[in-house]
């Protein structure tokens, strides 16, 4: 399970401001656990960037990532053409709830309290809590702003309904494409590509910030 969570913080950074490894990692479903820390001095704290409608590229993509990390609540679904095992739903209700689903199982996360399901039915777990998944992906988004570069507005289309500018980078054999909202500067979808041991990889993430969510802790058998 505490793969899980480690691969539900990494997912979140596959989109508006992943780094290339986080993403390559998060497509190939293997989270880097035992990467080496960074040995150069901390950067200073990330500043709230402003959607510009397309005027200022990274600043629109920082600014989806921050936004999303405020509104009330948010679902996402996580799906790979390549590599299927990835297939996942993910909730979240602020100010610190979480509900994964995975092939291999559930996992809600309520403050400092965490339940798995795995072999059908439901256990306390206590490998984890909300601030670990938001610590990972808040550090995370730090981290990738350092790497966006060469971002350019590759067109314009609709995302169930919604008009929205399409966002493209690649960065370490990686090739990132966001969705973001012209109405709201909301990250709508991101498609990642990349290679991993010769083959084509690709996720998918679209994100729903209108369908209400709900995330109570379930009932232990």
């Amino acid at each position: 399970m505490k793969k899980l969570i480690l691969w539900a913080s990494i997912a979140l950074l596959a989109g508006a401001c992943g780094t290339s490894n986080e993403t390559r990692n998060a497509v190939a479903n293997v989270p880097a656990v035992n990467a080496p820390a960074n040995s150069a001095p901390p950067a200073e704290p990330l500043k709230d960037a402003t959607y510009t409608s397309g005027a200022n590229p990274r600043d629109d993509l920082v600014s989806a990532a921050q936004k999303r990390q405020k509104v009330p609540f948010w679902s996402a679904k996580i799906t790979s053409e390549t590599t299927p095992g990835i297939d996942a739903e993910m909730q979240y209700v602020a100010p610190n709830r979480f509900h994964i689903k995975k092939a291999e199982g559930e996992l809600i996360v309520i403050g400092n309290d965490a339940y798995s399901f795995e072999n059908g039915k439901w256990q306390k777990s206590g490998e984890t809590n909300a601030d670990d998944i938001l610590s990972q992906t808040k550090a995370g988004i730090e981290e990738g702003v350092r790497n966006l570069k060469d971002i350019k507005i590759a067109r314009r289309e609709k995302i169930n309904g919604r008009d929205a500018a399409v966002y493209e980078y690649g960065a370490g054999g990686v090739t990132t494409r966001v969705w973001i909202a012209v109405d709201s500067g909301l990250e709508l979808k991101n498609e990642v590509e990349t290679t991993i041991a010769g083959k084509p990889a690709k996720q998918t993430t679209v994100y729903d910030y209108d369908r209400k969510v709900t995330i109570e802790a379930p009932k232990i058998d």
